[in-house]
């Protein structure tokens, strides 16, 4: 009978298994600063503007008020990071062209002040990410169903498919 788990012991020395991956990057101090409409729509295209480059393919991804998640896969842990830096490159960009347009406070939620770096800093997303790693198409399923329920649990859409700011293999 075949294992649906692999074991460590079933990894040769150093070798690593491609996997899926759900990805969490949140905006810094927990900001809700995707709450603003324009800014939950800046965030997607940013993710948008990546997807070819995604390790596998990019299966899905929904901004909330504080976080984006998106899951990827199947790819290597190295090839998993690159796409998340790249990820929160894009977005960044996205979203300060747009808060410095914009005539409100977000620019707070974003900027630092550092005499040591050289004074103003602009960061929207914190340090590192929360990664969730699985391997088999059935976990993929079911994380990317629950995943896209997370508007409707969090009661900010009546059904997951009413949320505007999602993106599922490939359609907006």
């Amino acid at each position: 009978m075949e294992s649906w788990f692999w074991q460590d012991d079933d990894l040769a020395a150093g070798e690593a298994l491609d996997c899926y991956a759900q990805i969490i990057v949140t905006v810094i101090d927990h900001a809700p600063l995707l709450a603003a409409p324009r800014y939950a729509r800046q965030a997607l295209a940013g993710v948008e503007a990546c997807a070819a480059d995604a390790p596998g393919r990019l299966w899905g991804c929904v901004v909330l008020p504080e976080t984006v998640r998106f899951i990827v896969g199947p790819g290597s842990e190295g090839a998993i990071d690159a796409f998340v830096a790249r990820v929160k490159a894009e977005t960044s960009a996205h979203l300060l062209a747009a808060i410095r347009r914009a005539d409100d406070d977000a620019l707070d939620v974003v900027l630092r002040y550092s005499p040591v770096w050289g004074g103003a800093l602009y960061r929207v997303w914190q340090a590192g990410y929360h990664l969730g790693r699985f391997w088999s198409e059935y976990r993929l399923s079911n994380a990317l169903y629950e995943m896209m329920q997370l508007p409707v649990e969090m009661e900010l859409a009546p059904r997951a498919e009413d949320w505007p700011f999602r993106y599922v293999g490939g359609e907006a």
